[in-house]
């Protein structure tokens, strides 16, 4: 069952399973209020997922390999990292900007994989500026070049944008999915991996909204 961290707050989400009967249509599994929620009327121009996260949540490390499986199973969808700004302190603004530079970089799946693990396997957290300064440099980044990039207008921006759609959906709770700049996925409605990509694929159909590759 999937768990979320609350943001600003310690407590955890219990996550309840819904069980589905195989023979019914995709439209009587799914169901408004109980298995997503519409948090926006305004669609998004192509099919996209988009995963609300923090660096300092656990739920966020485990469901990793999930997220990459959803990937990998909508290979037509825009997937987005969409890193939230309420947790880790100081830390949670540093990190979104750190992961806008290594974004714009093309160093973002890398970043992601190594500071989750360096945080959640090795209990390495960066706990200042310094300490992602020195941790990106051992991705192969220099000091100077992060430097740049961090103070620049498009990584300003881009985090200005990962802000803004946590308010506009109004994100509370992490992790969570938003398809296709509408939908956000009820997660405790499914007990399994398998039924979460369901769910997501019968979202990113739902208002024919084109593939985007």
């Amino acid at each position: 069952m999937w768990k979320k961290v609350l943001l600003g707050i310690s407590s955890l989400l219990l996550a309840v399973g819904l069980c589905f009967s195989s023979a019914a249509t995709a439209d009587e599994q799914y169901e408004e209020g109980v298995n997503y929620q519409v948090r926006s009327e305004k669609l998004s121009a192509t099919q996209e997922i988009r995963e609300f996260f923090s660096f300092w949540c656990g739920h966020c490390f485990a469901m990793q390999p999930d997220f990459e499986a959803i990937a990998k199973a909508f290979p037509q969808a825009n997937f987005v990292r969409n890193p939230v700004s309420m947790l880790g302190g100081m830390m949670g603004p540093e990190s979104q900007r750190a992961l806008a530079v290594m974004s714009n970089l093309g160093m973002e799946d890398l970043f992601v994989h190594e500071l989750f693990t360096a945080m959640h396997t090795r209990g390495e957290i960066p706990m200042s500026h310094d300490d992602l300064l020195a941790f990106v440099t051992t991705l192969g980044v220099s000091r100077d070049k992060f430097e740049r990039e961090f103070n620049s207008f498009p990584v300003i921006g881009r985090v200005a944008q990962y802000d803004k759609w946590c308010q506009d959906v109004k994100i509370e709770a992490v992790p969570e999915i938003l398809v296709n700049g509408k939908y956000l996925v009820t997660m405790e409605s499914v007990d399994n991996r398998e039924e979460l990509i369901a769910l997501i694929g019968y979202l990113l159909q739902k208002d024919n909204v084109p593939a985007a590759k």
